[in-house]
C-alpha cells in the first residue's frame, strides 16, 4: 500500500493528553492576524476537501509558522500521509522525525487516541502498543484498530462515527 503526501499541519507537539494540538492560532480569537490566518485556511482548504484541516500549500504554512514563532508559540510542521490520493503535494521538505501512525476523523479528532482503551486488550493480544507519542509504529496496526472499531459499530456499540476513519502517518518536517 502506498502512502500519499497529503499536506501539512502546524501544531504544538507533545501536549498534555494528546500528541499534538493542531492550528494553535485558532485558539486566539482576539488576535486579528491569527484570526485572518485561520479564516484563510478555512476558506481555501478546510471546507473544500473531505480531509479537513490538512493544508497542501507550503507558502501558507511558512507564513503561519513564522507568525506562531513571532508570538512565542512552540510549534512544528507536521506532514500527514494517508492512503487517500485526493490531495497530494510535491513540496520539498526534510523529515526530521516520524511520530507514528494514527487513525483520525479529522486532524482535530483522533479515534485511536480517544478510543485506545476500548480496544486495549485486543490490541495487546497482537502486541500492538502505542509508541512514546501515543501513536502506532505500523500502518497494519492502525488498519487492525479500524477493523475492531468497525466491528463494534456494526454490533451497535455507541462509538463516535461522524467521520470515516483515516489512517495517517504523521512526521515532523522542515519545509525548504
Amino acid at each position: 500500500m502506498s502512502l500519499y503526501k497529503n499536506g501539512f499541519v502546524v501544531a504544538e507537539v507533545n501536549c498534555k493528553n494528546t500528541t499534538y494540538n493542531s492550528w494553535p492560532l485558532s485558539d486566539l480569537p482576539e488576535d486579528k492576524i491569527a484570526e485572518s490566518l485561520t479564516d484563510e485556511a478555512y476558506e481555501n482548504w478546510y471546507v473544500k476537501y473531505d480531509m479537513q484541516h490538512i493544508v497542501p500549500d507550503s507558502n501558507y504554512i511558512k507564513i503561519y509558522l513564522n507568525y506562531c514563532k513571532s508570538i512565542d508559540l512552540k510549534v512544528k510542521v507536521l506532514l500527514f500521509e494517508s492512503l487517500d490520493n485526493t490531495i497530494t503535494i510535491e513540496d520539498e521538505f526534510d523529515i526530521c522525525e516520524v511520530l507514528g501512525f494514527d487513525c483520525i476523523g479529522t486532524v482535530n479528532y483522533s479515534y485511536f487516541q480517544t478510543e485506545f482503551k476500548d480496544f486495549e486488550l485486543e490490541l495487546l493480544e497482537k502486541n500492538i502498543i502505542p509508541n512514546k507519542y501515543g501513536l502506532l509504529t505500523k500502518l497494519e496496526d492502525v488498519l487492525y484498530f479500524i477493523e475492531l472499531r468497525k466491528r463494534d459499530i456494526a454490533l451497535g456499540i455507541n462509538l463516535e462515527d461522524f467521520w470515516e476513519e483515516l489512517p495517517v502517518r504523521i512526521s515532523i518536517v522542515n519545509i525548504k
